[in-house]
């Protein structure tokens, strides 16, 4: 019976030993090296191309007076032959400034007088630089010996950029007065007195030595005018 209580004893202290004596975890190992980056996957197929978004505010208001077509030939400073063409559709938004009109005046002592412009892009709050401007005169009107008594034609700051990405501007007006200029016509003008729809073709001939001509070379203007222009009410 005492052996069996000191084998008993002799147990206990070996578990308590075991318990309280073992060893704590290890520091870990240093991390393994990355593994090699897979392969690309393969290109994922195109989406659906999205819906045409909608013209911004204003933005048939301001085109729904018509246009001026432009088209300009000639060569560069450079060297370099150029044709270049745009489309001047926008109505100006300001009837009190000068450079903005969009008007027919009609009095029976004088000619009929039409001044309009016609913005590249949608003017708004900031000034807008670029446009054309025609002042024209027309005794006569809609009569068999219509004729146009004086004209005149005003380019602001259209910048022709060419294929290589070089630009020149043209800034300038032209009119019956200058000399230097070759030709200028206005050809197949008619008027709709209902409708106030004014439209004609023009072309102007320049002279390589004319002041505003920058590009040193003789220069070709041409277009189309398809405008609906305006008249103001007077009192009677």
């Amino acid at each position: 019976m005492k052996a069996l209580k000191l084998f008993s004893a002799a147990l206990m202290a070996v578990t308590l030993c075991l318990t309280s004596c073992s060893p704590e975890d290890g520091t870990d190992g240093q991390p393994g090296i990355d593994g090699q980056q897979g392969n690309t996957g393969p290109v994922g197929d195109m989406g659906s191309t999205g819906a045409t978004g909608e013209n911004g505010v204003g933005f048939d208001e301001l085109t729904q007076y018509g246009n001026v077509s432009l088209v300009l030939k000639g060569t560069r400073l450079d060297g370099v032959e150029f044709e270049d063409s745009a489309l001047f559709k926008f109505t100006p938004i300001d009837f009190d400034d000068e450079y903005q009109n969009n008007t027919y005046i009609h009095d029976e002592s004088l000619d009929n007088v039409f001044v309009f412009t016609r913005y590249l892009s949608s003017p708004g709050d900031s000034p807008q630089q670029t446009y054309v401007q025609f002042y024209v005169e027309v005794s006569n009107l809609g009569e068999t010996d219509q004729a146009i008594t004086y004209k005149s034609f005003y380019i602001n700051d259209y910048a022709v950029i060419g294929d290589d990405n070089k630009y020149f501007v043209v800034d300038n007006g032209y009119d019956d007065d200058e000399t230097e200029i070759s030709s200028f016509t206005i050809t197949d003008l008619t008027f709709d007195e209902e409708t106030h729809n004014l439209t004609f073709s023009y072309a102007i001939a320049v002279n390589a030595d004319y002041e505003g001509n920058g590009t040193g070379h003789d220069l070709s203007i041409s277009g189309e005018v398809d405008v609906i222009v305006f008249e103001e009410i007077t009192g009677i």
